[in-house]
């Protein structure tokens, strides 16, 4: 998740925040000034702090609302529970993904204010128990909220990583407002979970990068239940260990990502100079024509013209594409299965070609139009690098695992 999808998110609820806060405060006013103070004859007094942090303490509460309900996922999920504790953390270390990793420490995140303002806004909030009591209650509320309108799945990660995210607000404020009259050694107590929760992924994010070949996002989050599942095998399996070559598919910079698209539209013949770029964690589009992966190398192009009145798609040979392909420095592996697929539409199969200590698989598809051009690129022919042979799995080794329930699914609880 880019810093403008969160940002945009925030915007889009700031203002629904901001409206509900208005009407609160005005309802407080009315009933607080004019019926309790002086209808009523009330003397409780309330100070500004305090109004200023209630204030603050409702827009959250409202953004959190919006965010968690009003948001586009629909009521998709109804019924959708999920039990299994730091289940988010293993899909995130086995996808090594950033945006997985990122929906966790969202979590984290969207309840430290909670921790912050609680104690401030009353003085019982600055024992513990109370503020992690009402961040047990808000979270709790919203996944039961979530589980039974299925705007939502109710995760006990979520409930974990939310009452963490008010810990680690409750110690950053305590350890602020008593710094002065107890030192930096309470600074340091008051804030261990946020230093413990730094430690943590800083480690897990130095441990990924040591490892040679990372992490398999095939790898289980957890057993699959087999209890009622029959297995009948009617076939030998081979119990020798066997050795393969492991492959590297190349990774790309920004830099080499935008020399790749100025060269491309070069060789299209279109000026690049003020050229509109959006990038994304492992793509860039450019021009809102080119989407080029980083990861690999493919990428996607689409001349826009195609929809231009009177634009239809033309019959070609193969060696006609090939040779528009080669200006735009496209080479078609040999060994490829050319196809075509509809009119103007073609496509060559690279079905794992291994070449010395390179491997190329993938597809590449273009269309072909009445103007003699190529409109339409989608490249995923990728070259890898072989890295070495590595010992793998048995046959016997792999079916024990799938039958005692060692395997990948996609499948979540549901009642």
């Amino acid at each position: 998740m880019r810093i403008e999808e969160i940002i945009e998110i925030i915007g889009e609820n700031f203002f629904l925040a901001f409206i509900a806060v208005v009407v609160l405060v005005i309802l407080f006013y009315f009933g607080y000034f004019i019926v309790y103070r002086k209808l009523l004859g009330g003397n409780k007094k309330i100070s500004k702090r305090q109004l200023l942090v209630g204030t603050m303490l409702m827009g959250y509460v409202i953004m959190v609302i919006g965010v968690t309900f009003l948001g586009s996922r629909g009521s998709n999920y109804q019924g959708w529970i999920g039990l299994s504790l730091f289940n988010s953390y293993r899909e995130a270390w086995h996808n090594a993904s950033v945006r997985h990793w990122q929906f966790v420490i969202l979590n984290i995140v969207m309840f430290v204010p909670l921790g912050t303002l609680l104690p401030l806004l009353h003085a019982i909030f600055q024992k513990i128990k109370w503020t992690v009591g009402v961040a047990i209650i808000f979270t709790l509320s919203i996944e039961s909220f979530q589980y039974v309108t299925g705007f939502g799945i109710f995760d006990v990660d979520d409930l974990l990583n939310n009452v963490f995210g008010a810990i680690i607000g409750y110690g950053i404020i305590m350890g602020f407002t008593r710094m002065r009259s107890k030192g930096f050694q309470q600074v340091i107590k008051y804030n261990i979970p946020l230093i413990l929760i730094v430690f943590l992924f800083s480690s897990l994010l130095t441990y990924y990068h040591l490892k040679e070949f990372g992490n398999l996002s095939i790898v289980p989050n957890k057993k699959v239940d087999m209890t009622q599942v029959t297995t009948i095998l009617d076939i030998e399996l081979e119990e020798s260990v066997i050795s393969a070559p492991i492959y590297k598919a190349p990774v790309y910079t920004k830099e080499e990502g935008d020399l790749f698209a100025t060269t491309f539209f070069e060789k299209k013949g279109i000026h690049v100079s003020d050229m509109e770029t959006i990038y994304y964690q492992n793509e860039g589009i450019y021009r809102n024509d080119l989407r080029f992966k980083a990861l690999g190398g493919s990428y996607d192009y689409t001349d826009f013209s195609i929809y231009n009145e009177g634009m239809k798609p033309k019959d070609v040979d193969e060696e006609t594409l090939i040779n528009r392909l080669m200006d735009l420095d496209i080479v078609i592996p040999q060994d490829t299965f050319f196809k075509k697929m509809e009119t103007g539409a073609y496509k060559w199969n690279a079905p794992n070609i291994v070449s010395d200590n390179q491997l190329i698989d993938g597809e590449l598809t273009v269309r072909y139009y009445e103007d003699d051009t190529i409109k339409s690129i989608e490249n995923r022919l990728i070259t890898y690098d072989k890295i070495k042979n590595i010992e793998m799995k048995s046959e016997l080794e792999a079916y024990e695992e799938l039958v005692s329930g060692n395997f990948h699914t996609t499948l979540r609880m549901k009642k």
